[in-house]
């Protein structure tokens, strides 16, 4: 099981890590087209580019990790962790379009196992009267990083540069 024991608490704890794994995402969103010459960008349709790679990666990926997962475990978790606070963390240092869209794969590859190990720690501890409860929780918690990141990357990244703001939310994932 990717939760090893059941309960709300273990739920509370993924939707949580999800979030914090989702500041750098989110903040890319707000602050990329506006400070995309700082990121080391000469142009707006890298930005369009370098936005949509994660999703593109995700494609390919979500029934291999699915699989995978029957292997991992909760590891996948503790990877996709990992995985979130590189990327966010080299969005300080990127300087080309290349290195970019390698980061946004490794994103991608991130925000997969965050899904999938979040929805497979509540299949194990829910059942069907509480599933839909969970999910709701899930949802709700983790999304509270796309705000963070949204919200606060916007304004640090006008105050603090966004290389700055990169990082520190690249240390926020990590921690």
């Amino acid at each position: 099981p990717i939760c090893p024991a059941s309960g709300k608490a273990y739920v509370i704890v993924v939707s949580l890590i999800t979030a914090a794994c989702l500041f750098g995402d989110s903040m890319l969103y707000i602050v990329l087209p506006v400070h995309y010459q700082d990121a080391g960008l000469s142009s707006l349709w890298e930005v369009g580019i370098i936005l949509s790679m994660n999703r593109l990666i995700r494609l390919p990926l979500n029934p291999l990790v699915g699989r995978l997962y029957r292997v991992i475990s909760i590891g996948g978790i503790l990877l996709a962790t990992l995985l979130a606070a590189v990327s966010t963390l080299g969005y300080a240092l990127a300087e080309s379009l290349a290195v970019w869209l390698l980061l946004r794969a490794v994103w991608g590859l991130s925000w997969t196992l965050l899904r999938i190990g979040g929805f497979f720690c509540i299949l194990d501890v829910s059942d069907n009267s509480t599933r839909g409860y969970y999910m709701g929780l899930y949802n709700g918690l983790y999304r509270i990083g796309s705000l963070v990141g949204m919200l606060l990357g916007g304004i640090l990244a006008d105050f603090m540069g966004f290389s700055a703001t990169a990082a520190l939310f690249g240390s926020g994932t990590a921690l």
